[in-house]
């Protein structure tokens, strides 16, 4: 790996030693190391940081440095299956939410809202674990207004449904599925304002 060593070199040429290099770069000794042993690359970040702070072009730190350009390929595969995945993901969810919101409204049989649930978690498990910015609730104040809308909606006929009965037990049993469908249901509802497009 030539970048370890083009690293390396200019570590030697600065007289510094590996831990002062990875406190110029806010990264631990062992992290140069790897990287100057071949066991590891520098992210993208880290080569331009190197660049801007050693006055060393990038063509010079990465020319002809053929793993390093593999192993930026692979990485920027790896992250287009990803979002293909969360594309997926994300109309099943939206059809998801779509099937619960109208099941209040029209008669939907209970096949096709168990379905709808079942591909809903799923979508939901795939989401949480394949976004790629997730959305800020802090500063996103349309998100955070989306959500709590969605929640008090759901919650609203969920409580509507649990009066409704008049066992006890039922009501019980109704409320704990309600919570946990309302919480399924916002949750679903936080991924809508993170398209699968968005940069």
């Amino acid at each position: 790996m030539l970048i370890g060593v083009k690293i390396k070199m200019i570590r030697e040429a600065f007289d510094l030693t590996q831990e002062q290099l990875g406190k110029e770069l806010h990264l631990t000794r062992q992290t140069i190391s790897s990287w100057e042993n071949g066991k590891s690359y520098p992210g993208i970040t880290d080569i331009l940081a190197i660049s801007n702070k050693y006055n060393v072009s990038l063509d010079e730190l990465m020319k002809e440095d053929i793993e390093l350009i593999e192993h930026f390929e692979t990485i920027d595969h790896s992250l287009n299956k990803q979002k293909i995945v969360y594309a997926f993901a994300y109309v099943a969810n939206v059809l998801f939410l779509a099937v619960s919101v109208l099941s209040n409204y029209i008669h939907v049989y209970p096949m096709y809202k168990v379905t709808a649930l079942i591909i809903g978690m799923i979508a939901l498990f795939v989401l949480f674990s394949t976004v790629q910015q997730p959305v800020n609730l802090y500063t996103n104040k349309w998100a955070l207004l989306a959500i709590v809308t969605a929640f008090m909606y759901f919650l609203s006929i969920a409580i509507f449904r649990g009066v409704t009965s008049n066992n006890i037990d039922e009501q019980t049993g109704i409320y704990v599925s309600a919570g946990l469908r309302v919480l399924l249901l916002t949750s679903s509802v936080y991924f809508i304002p993170q398209l699968p497009l968005r940069k």
